[in-house]
């Protein structure tokens, strides 16, 4: 990837809003939203977040930001199996059931908040008498509706109502970090998987050059030509790697449990496509652009996340001041009797209350404090959520160049060891090289190999890092039925 420089640290503002002061008490409080609240309404401001990012992460001239959201960048393993591990988990994962169910209860809750209206209709009494002696029926009783409304003159409930809407959004991403999550577990599973599989791999091939050399070395010893204890080195030789199967096989079996866990499921259908050998997964190609500030904003559903979280908290704050002034309750109640002749109205009233904070102000004001305890605790959720985004990815940026010179170098390695086991063995056939440097070389070239393997699995993983660093892709979230 193109590194980008910049002679200082870019301010980070997810909408283009300048920065404000963090949090001033009595004005102001930098926030995250697209609204501001009007003049007339009492509480903190509500403007986008900022946060100085370092100069690696600033657009170039005419950059503009890319939404990572419905990029399957897994695709790039060119590895069918996994894609099907990948759209079977997104599909019935039961983390990712949980969180759309939190969605849910969320839409719930939101609906219940800032509503102006509330009333009652009740029924005092119903009866219905039958006179047998002049053979006629009536009916009697008492029927009461009220119903109120509260006036918002300082925006209390409308400040309710952006409250629970935010809460609803973090729903929404937390499913999507759910999503997010999943991925990133259920693919490192699979590279586990296979990587388990190439060590088995080389070590059955390594075991197969061993017991070929334990062959030709008893022939050696019977015709005089090596030592009896090279007989014996060869055969703990291949002992030696015949034992490090068990635990492999017990890693691949871990690894294809972990997937079946992360599926929600006991038993997969096509078993027999993880059991039969295949490479190791390896992106086809390895540049991966950061991009920008806000790309980095847009795609992390744990950072939008956060931000919901302090909105919420935002609202709330100016709720909880409203709560410090007067409020104002219209009541209307109608009475009426019920008889055998017909409904008739006894009895109606409009009534004004006014809810006056006096004998309780104490204990709003201590709500209003703790409202402001929140938001502040949840801007510096944000910004802890920001840094360690740029954390994540710087790591995987350098960890994926690493990688990629270690496996040009094993690559090498490998060979070379290759090589020199292949002139240890036939210097030792003629006689001219003690075996000691035959089990060195073998050695060598096991431990080339499964450096390699290393080498690999850890650029794949590395590569998945870093798409989730960049926040995509973690599907789309559906709205419960």
């Amino acid at each position: 990837m193109e590194k980008r420089t910049r002679t200082g640290p870019e301010t980070l503002s997810l909408r283009g809003i300048p920065p404000e002061n963090a949090i001033n008490r009595r004005g102001f409080l930098t926030a995250g939203s697209s609204f501001v609240l009007s003049a007339c309404s009492l509480g903190p401001e509500i403007v986008s977040p900022t946060k100085d990012l370092p100069g690696q992460f600033s657009p170039s001239a005419g950059e503009i930001p890319k939404a990572r959201s419905n990029e399957t960048w897994w695709r790039a393993f060119g590895d069918q199996s996994l894609n099907d591990v990948v759209e079977a988990g997104l599909a019935q994962n039961l983390e990712i059931r949980k969180a759309v169910a939190r969605i849910r209860q969320a839409e719930g809750l939101a609906a219940t908040v800032g509503y102006p209206y509330s009333g009652t209709v009740r029924i005092s009494e119903g009866k219905i008498s039958d006179d047998t002696s002049s053979g006629s029926a009536f009916a009697s009783g008492f029927v009461r509706a009220e119903a109120s409304w509260r006036l918002d003159l300082f925006r209390e409930l409308e400040k309710e109502r952006l409250a629970g809407q935010s809460n609803l959004h973090a729903a929404y991403e937390d499913a999507n970090v759910s999503r997010l999550t999943l991925i990133s577990e259920v693919i490192t599973a699979y590279i586990d998987l296979r990587y388990a599989q190439e060590l088995m791999r080389v070590t059955k091939r390594i075991n197969e050059t061993r017991r070929v050399t334990l062959h030709e070395t008893r022939k050696l010893v019977a015709d005089g030509k090596a030592p009896e204890i090279a007989e014996a080195q060869a055969q703990a030789l291949l002992a030696s790697s015949r034992s490090t199967m068990p635990e492999l096989r017990v890693q691949f079996a871990t690894s294809l449990h972990r997937i079946m866990a992360l599926l929600g499921v006991t038993e997969l259908p096509k078993r027999s496509d993880f059991d039969t050998r295949a490479p190791q997964p390896l992106p086809r190609s390895t540049v991966v652009r950061a991009g920008v500030p806000a790309d980095l904003i847009r795609n992390r559903p744990d950072i939008r996340r956060a931000e919901q979280r302090l909105l919420s908290a935002l609202a709330t704050v100016g709720a909880s001041e409203a709560e410090m002034y007067p409020a104002v309750v219209l009541t209307g109640n109608i009475a009426t009797n019920l008889s055998s002749t017909g409904p008739e109205v006894n009895a109606g009233f409009l009534r004004v209350g006014f809810d006056l904070p006096i004998f309780d102000r104490p204990v709003r004001k201590g709500r209003l404090e703790a409202a402001w305890g929140v938001a502040e605790e949840r801007r510096a959720d944000w910004e802890q959520e920001v840094i360690f985004a740029v954390e994540e990815v710087r790591n995987a940026l350098f960890a994926m160049e690493q990688r990629q010179n270690a496996i040009r170098q094993a690559t090498i390695s490998v060979e070379a060891s290759e090589r020199v086991l292949n002139i240890a063995r036939r210097e030792f056939a003629n006689g001219t090289m003690d075996f000691l440097q035959v089990q060195d070389a073998e050695r060598t070239f096991l431990a080339a190999e499964n450096a390699l393997a290393l080498d690999r699995r850890n650029l794949a993983v590395d590569f998945v890092r870093l798409h989730v660093a960049l926040g995509g892709s973690y599907g789309p979230v559906v709205r419960p039925a």
